[in-house]
């Protein structure tokens, strides 16, 4: 399976933060990626980031929502 961006969430003028599926190893996970861009040219992925196998995702999932709930009562 090629790589599927899913998403780019805007960081800064010149980051996002890129969700994409991609399989590694023969293991489908969810990549989280900072993509910055120098000068004109084109978004590319940094190595900072992180891979959630897909069966954790729901996990992580649960744990932002908890965290966004938390954040809104201070």
């Amino acid at each position: 399976m090629p790589d599927r961006i899913v998403s780019e969430i805007p960081k800064s003028a010149r980051e996002s933060i890129r969700v994409s599926l991609r399989e590694k190893g023969g293991t489908l996970g969810c990549d989280l990626r900072v993509a910055t861009t120098i000068g004109r040219g084109p978004m590319r992925e940094t190595p900072k980031g992180i891979r959630i196998p897909i069966e954790r995702l729901a996990d992580v999932i649960c744990a932002l929502e908890e965290a966004r709930r938390l954040a809104q009562k201070l």
